[in-house]
């Protein structure tokens, strides 16, 4: 079995084509018992998505890919344009909680062009989240596809320490630069520090043959059009949710790669009460009922 943990809806807007119900209904299709929700920076979709895989009866696992600034969330300069990425999941109610904390400071708090967290607000709201190392435009990702392979364990080792599951994320698209240089090195680093592999699929479309229309969708993000030669492109069509068939047969020399997609799947047990309401408390001051408040 396969458990796909990095997917882009269409929640993420202008990045991802996925519909919730025909996405879902893939994943049941193919036999998958869960399926995760990870949009960019946000968890707009998540509700939606929990009410709609429990219907279909498959186990939604509701997470972001959020990103992180490289100092503080209160630092805003060009040095600090571009954040790094990393997948959360939330393993219970408490993990959610978390998550909603971290993306609501992630917009009110850190946005400068990207809603950001940073360390601060990791070591604050780190309990019950599972962690991935993210994409290649993750930290220790970056970290290795520079050389950096010192300095990428020792962040390696800070994530380890603070969150109780943290994975090293591997994925398999062409055309992304140093990306196979980035694998090996993940790999290198998990056989050196014992930290936990595991295998996604950077999911934007729901199937194959939908690549061409994403690529449209690229473009009008970008205000690009299509015939622009140095405009952003995904070169090959692999972003689609693939069967756990194709994930083994990508990875056939680490099979736990796979069996931790699993192993996360079964720890993630978020159960949303609908039956009341979840409303804010504002504190009043001394002596002033909620109805005398204006």
């Amino acid at each position: 079995m396969f458990t796909h943990l990095h997917v882009h809806t269409e929640y993420s807007l202008l990045d991802g084509l996925s519909r919730l119900e025909p996405l879902i209904g893939r994943a049941k299709d193919l036999g998958m018992e869960s399926l995760a929700i990870t949009d960019h920076g946000g968890l707009y979709g998540a509700v939606d998505f929990y009410r709609l895989s429990e219907k279909a009866g498959v186990k939604p696992i509701i997470g972001a890919e959020i990103y992180v600034a490289p100092s503080s969330r209160h630092t805003k300069g060009q040095e600090t344009k571009t954040p790094f990425h990393m997948t959360v999941l939330a393993k219970n109610n408490q993990g959610y909680s978390n998550l909603v904390k971290l993306v609501t400071a992630s917009h009110l708090e850190g946005f400068y062009y990207k809603p950001r967290v940073d360390r601060e607000l990791l070591e604050q709201y780190h309990e019950g989240l599972v962690v991935l190392s993210g994409c290649p435009s993750g930290e220790v990702p970056g970290l290795i596809s520079q050389g950096r392979t010192d300095e990428a364990m020792k962040v390696a080792a800070w994530y380890n320490d603070l969150f109780d599951d943290y994975y090293l994320e591997l994925m398999q698209h062409d055309g992304v630069e140093d990306l196979p240089e980035i694998n090996k090195g993940l790999v290198e680093l998990h056989r050196e520090t014992n930290i936990p592999i595991v295998a996604t699929n950077d999911s934007h479309y729901t199937y194959r043959e939908q690549s061409s229309i994403h690529d449209i969708l690229l473009c009008i993000q970008t205000n690009a059009k299509l015939q622009d030669q140095n405009r952003m492109k995904f070169v090959d069509d692999t972003y689609y949710l693939r069967s756990a068939q194709e994930m083994q047969s990508l990875y056939p020399e680490l099979p736990d790669a796979i069996s931790n997609t699993q192993t996360i799947a079964e720890m993630c047990n978020v159960k949303l009460d609908f039956s009341e309401l979840h409303l804010p408390q504002y504190m009043l001051p001394d002596g002033v009922l909620a109805d005398e408040a204006r």
